[in-house]
């Protein structure tokens, strides 16, 4: 515990020495989120930057550059100057889908990008309509196999985790439906809600809303353990559907390659201790996230190439692909 201690404090104080405080003390720092507001990604990073702004000495400013699956604002973060002054959110689309997905990314993650640190992550619920008549995972699954047209599903886009969850979904029911895409998070939620579609996938923190108001149903949720926000709602991991147990969302910070080690250094301390702060862990659970567990860099690192090959290999299967 002392030991524990003793790194917190580290990690607390390392933007204190000269040349750090220098760096910092220059200008704002720009936080790009490559999706728009409302979203599970701008909906995180608002969680940790009063956090990151206090560890850094210096304010934090969201900037939302939405657009193409998160490329366009993923983009704009690879080709910043690497001088710790432009952050970027890293997440299981923007990071692990989208190489596979696009024929002309404009980013490479493994050339662009040095990671500052891994932040939190968040499962997908599998929702219906209020008025369904599909009360469980179960019956959901046969009426896709009895219905007379494919049963249709709504996603924030092609090629999101929501679209390959659905995806995957169908194959294991051994079923055919039908991709309705929307414009983004809280448009795919909507039109569950609406009765637009029979189906979806959604994130935990888009959902939420309209979970708590009765807006949808959840029928199931991905993951290998209950999420406290929705541990009333059962894993899709033991109903039958395995694969689905990795079918959430994880988010990081990343700069630009070439960013100066000590203030790459700077950085990851200050993310290692929002990450550690004891009172941000209820505000993430609270909104529908979980911290991930502190690990190494090279872990992290890790992780992130694992995360790289399972969505990619996922994406190949289902057929999706973008220019």
């Amino acid at each position: 515990m002392m030991h524990r201690r003793g790194l917190l404090a580290a990690a607390a104080t390392a933007l204190a020495t000269p040349a750090l405080a220098d760096w910092a003390a220059q200008r704002p720092i720009t936080f790009v989120v490559a999706y728009g507001p409302g979203s599970a990604n701008d909906i995180v990073v608002r969680l940790v930057q009063p956090g990151l702004s206090a560890r850094l000495g210096q304010p934090v400013v969201i900037e939302n550059r939405a657009g193409g699956g998160g490329t366009v604002g993923t983009a704009a973060v690879a080709r910043a100057r690497p001088d710790g002054h432009t952050l970027g959110l890293a997440s299981t689309a923007t990071t692990a889908i989208n190489p596979a997905l696009f024929r002309d990314l404009p980013y490479d993650p493994g050339r662009d990008f040095a990671l500052a640190g891994l932040l939190a992550e968040t499962p997908n619920l599998l929702i219906v309509p209020p008025t369904s008549p599909h009360a469980s995972v179960q019956a959901l699954a046969e009426g896709i196999l009895a219905a007379r047209a494919p049963l249709r599903h709504s996603s924030p886009g092609n090629g999101t985790t929501q679209h390959l969850n659905a995806v995957q979904f169908s194959r294991l029911v051994r079923g055919e439906t039908e991709h309705v895409p929307y414009r983004g998070p809280a448009e795919g939620v909507q039109g569950v809600a609406a009765g637009e579609v029979e189906f979806g996938f959604a994130s935990l923190p888009s959902a939420l809303p309209q979970l708590r108001a009765g807006r949808v149903r959840a029928l199931g949720i991905t993951g290998a353990a209950p999420f406290p926000t929705a541990a009333e709602v059962p894993l899709l991991a033991e109903l039958g559907y395995p694969p689905l147990r990795d079918g959430g969302v994880w988010f990081g910070i990343v700069v630009p390659r070439g960013t100066p080690a000590p203030v790459l250094d700077g950085l990851r301390n200050a993310v290692a201790a929002v990450r550690a702060d004891p009172a941000l862990a209820p505000l993430l659970i609270a909104a529908g996230y979980a911290p991930l567990p502190p690990r190494s860099l090279t872990e992290e690192e890790a992780f992130v190439a694992r995360q790289i090959a399972s969505w990619g290999d996922l994406v190949v299967r289902s057929g999706a692909r973008i220019n």
